[in-house]
């Protein structure tokens, strides 16, 4: 397969089991744990334990592992404010405050600030049980959910996202905080989630999301669903097409993350964590099911290892010219947050049109071309996510301002508004 550097795909949206609802129908084979992840509930999560497994999403901010390794952490999504189970005007982004939990079935504010030995000691003195502290969540423990706030107000207030870096001389200044909540809440006959509900609107003022806010739903499959599919005698072309989008999709996300470092912006980071990492699974359980050797790029004979392809680096790529194509992508989006959200249409479009194509060359194969179509529709997505930030950044022509080539129609590029039952909605109108 011939590919320019100029059409190369970085696909960035398939499969995204973890959308925070009943969607994810992932079915896992042996021993589970199950984790939940609460502020209140937190969907869409990221949850990762410590050997890379990625936490399949059961609703309401529970994430299911195989024999996980711990620590497991979370990071990004979104807290359900109104408890529906789905994301939704009125809910907040987590943004970048990230969870932890060293054993057990839940992680919480309580469980991440226990990690620190002396801050777990300063917890104890102030009254808090080991049960509290570990075992319990926000909405099963009124003294939890005053510890919860509190400390999610200081964060908020002192711009603090790594709740490891507080130190003893942060939770002597806490303590008093949280014992005052401690009795308010312990004289209250507001819930949990009334109770958080007047803390984020009432105290903090925090903006919650409006309808234009809501992220957009992606189609969600699984191993399952892929096996499932009868094997395609595949060509060698067929072959590479498949192995390079996993290539790009591992660029996608290593491109996003190195922007978001430099210049934090919650579009690039919520694509970066509620996706990519699934849409290099999504890939390599293609690259699973045909048994190909990613390092022999001749033929691609010597059998999958999923040890070899864990053993590259971040950032380092099979395909040469993918690591030209990091430089030159990540030498633009550097320059400022208006170039790193460019950089985000250009990524996409680029990604459609190569889809456009493979679409065609894989078309007999039915398990590769469900994957690709949904890249596709993700990729859509987040082609609008990039042109609503830029305009929300004061570029009025948004992903257009870019240049013609990256300049698009909801004809060309149908909007995924809402999520219904097992399928989606694709609604088209003008841009």
């Amino acid at each position: 397969m011939n590919k320019t550097l100029l059409t190369l795909s970085v696909a960035t949206a398939i499969l995204l089991s973890g959308c925070g609802s009943d969607e994810s129908s992932e079915l896992v084979s042996g021993a589970t744990t199950d984790v939940t992840v609460e502020r209140g509930p937190v969907l869409q999560a990221t949850t990762r334990d410590a050997s890379g497994q990625i936490g399949v999403s059961k609703g309401n901010g529970v994430y299911s592992f195989v024999a996980p390794t711990y620590p497991i952490e979370s990071f990004g999504g979104y807290i359900d404010m109104n408890r529906n189970g789905v994301v939704d005007a009125g809910d907040l982004e987590m943004n970048h405050l990230r969870l932890k939990t060293q054993s057990g079935n839940v992680m919480t504010i309580a469980t991440t600030m226990a990690e620190n030995n002396d801050t777990l000691e300063l917890l104890l003195e102030s009254g808090f049980t080991e049960d509290e502290l570990f075992s319990q969540r926000p909405s099963t423990d009124m003294d939890n959910a005053a510890l919860s706030d509190e400390v999610y107000k200081y964060c908020v207030e002192n711009n603090v996202t790594d709740l490891s870096t507080l130190n003893t001389s942060d939770i002597d200044a806490l303590r008093t905080r949280i014992q005052t909540r401690k009795e308010i809440y312990a004289n209250s006959d507001l819930s949990s989630a009334e109770l958080e509900y007047t803390l984020v609107n009432d105290e903090l003022s925090i903006p919650t999301m409006s309808e234009d806010d809501i992220p957009t739903m992606e189609f969600s499959s699984d191993e399952n669903i892929i096996n499932s599919i009868p094997l395609t005698n595949l060509t060698l072309e067929q072959k590479t097409t498949l192995a390079y989008m996993w290539d790009e999709e591992r660029l996608a996300r290593d491109l996003y993350l190195s922007l978001n470092d430099l210049t934090p912006l919650t579009t690039l980071y919520n694509i970066a964590t509620n996706a990519e990492s699934k849409h290099v699974e999504s890939v390599e359980l293609l690259l699973k099911k045909y048994d190909l050797n990613l390092l022999n790029t001749t033929d691609f004979s010597g059998g999958y290892s999923e040890v070899e392809l864990e053993a590259l680096n971040d950032r380092e790529f099979i395909v040469p010219e993918l690591s030209l194509l990091y430089g030159q992508l990540y030498a633009k989006g550097s320059l400022s947050s208006r170039d790193a959200l460019e950089v985000g249409c250009m990524v996409e479009v680029t990604d459609i049109n190569d889809l456009d194509r493979d679409i065609a060359l894989v078309s007999e194969a039915r398990d590769i071309t469900l994957v690709f179509e949904n890249l596709r529709k993700g990729s859509y997505s987040h082609y609008w996510a990039f042109d609503k930030a830029l305009k929300n950044m004061g570029v009025s022509d948004g992903c257009c301002a870019v240049g013609d080539e990256y300049c698009k129609t909801t004809d060309e590029y149908p909007v995924n508004k809402k999520a219904e039952g097992q399928g989606y909605r694709y609604e088209y109108g003008k841009n």
